[in-house]
């Protein structure tokens, strides 16, 4: 994790990379290669993880149970930051280098006997600084997905039961693209011990991605870590490998086009062990993209991301405590 870690917090700063190297001297390194050293190295973390998963992965501390969980309350408005880099090539072409910075807003709306809840989810605010070969660090504030609400039912595990989105006819996809991190996501595991592992596999449709509606059918490896102390919160630690395959259709004024991929990455989740939401979730994946277009013609694609969600505010609905004294009847 250290290396992941590395990554986002030093890519973030790589613009004197990029523009001629170092202090100690300008790195002679073509745009293509540049790129492509960016796409290894987290494509390396993503590797590390996966073996450290072999890795007295038999060592279980029974004694050591672990609760874990999802709670909202009616009223509660969640507030995250979301912090992503990625690195995109298209059919061999020019990588593209993406900084985002977003932030996401999570209200529960209400929450029923079976402990389902209901909320929604829209993206608020979105910047981006983006580089592509002579083009360097444009700056992009616009994006179609901004503002765009839909709403979820889940349940403490993190299992999807049903969504709606605000409008279902007008299609936009989110800045990541349809199958970026995010971060509620079934883990179906309410209580385990330190260094216990297990498997789960689901098919979910990512509404909070885009229109039309991604579908993701994964298989994930979860393990235990233990408490760890984040942001000032007590927080229930579990780490994770998926694979993955997806597909959705593109529509756009000049084509159309299918674009299916499959993906390895690698989370780590924090969750609040006083209040049960999550506080920090990391997550790096790798995508191998294939665009399918008319008259059998494919193009390949790679897609890289990693991305930070960091809890920035909560607040909670008002309850009115006060208590209506009846009058006495004469």
């Amino acid at each position: 994790m250290k290396i992941a870690f590395y990554i986002n917090k030093k890519i973030l700063n790589f613009s004197p990379f990029f523009k001629g190297g170092f202090s100690g001297g300008p790195i002679p390194l073509s745009k293509e290669v540049r790129g492509l050293f960016l796409i290894v190295l987290i494509t390396a973390s993503i590797i590390l993880k996966a073996q450290a998963f072999s890795i007295d992965s038999s060592d279980v501390k029974k004694k050591d149970t672990i609760i874990f969980k999802l709670k909202f309350n009616p009223g509660d408005t969640l507030l995250y930051n979301v912090i992503s880099i990625d690195s995109i090539i298209i059919d061999y072409g020019t990588p593209l280098i993406k900084s985002r910075k977003e932030k996401i807003k999570i209200v529960c709306d209400s929450v029923n006997k079976s402990e389902h809840f209901f909320i929604h989810q829209s993206l608020v605010e979105f910047s981006s600084v983006e580089s592509q070969g002579e083009k360097r660090n444009i700056e992009n504030n616009v994006s179609s997905w901004l503002n765009r609400t839909v709403w979820f039912e889940i349940d403490s595990v993190g299992n999807r039961l049903s969504y709606r989105l605000d409008d279902s006819t007008n299609g936009a996809m989110s800045p990541g693209g349809a199958f970026q991190p995010y971060l509620l996501f079934p883990f179906e595991a309410t209580q385990k011990a330190v260094n216990e592992s297990w498997m789960i596999e689901s098919l979910d449709e990512l509404a909070e991605n885009g229109l039309p509606v991604p579908l993701l059918k994964q298989s994930s490896l979860f393990r235990v870590k233990g408490i760890v102390d984040t942001l000032g919160d007590k927080c229930s630690r579990f780490e994770f490998i998926k694979t993955a395959q997806g597909s959705i259709p593109v529509f756009t004024d000049k084509e159309q086009f299918k674009v299916t991929n499959i993906i390895n990455g690698f989370g780590v989740m924090d969750i609040s062990t006083t209040r049960f939401i999550p506080v920090h979730f990391f997550s790096t994946v790798e995508q191998k993209l294939t665009l399918q277009f008319p008259d059998d013609i494919t193009k390949p694609g790679l897609h890289y991301i990693t991305t930070n969600f960091t809890l920035d505010s909560i607040k909670h609905k008002k309850i009115n405590n006060s208590i209506k004294k009846n009058k006495k009847v004469r």
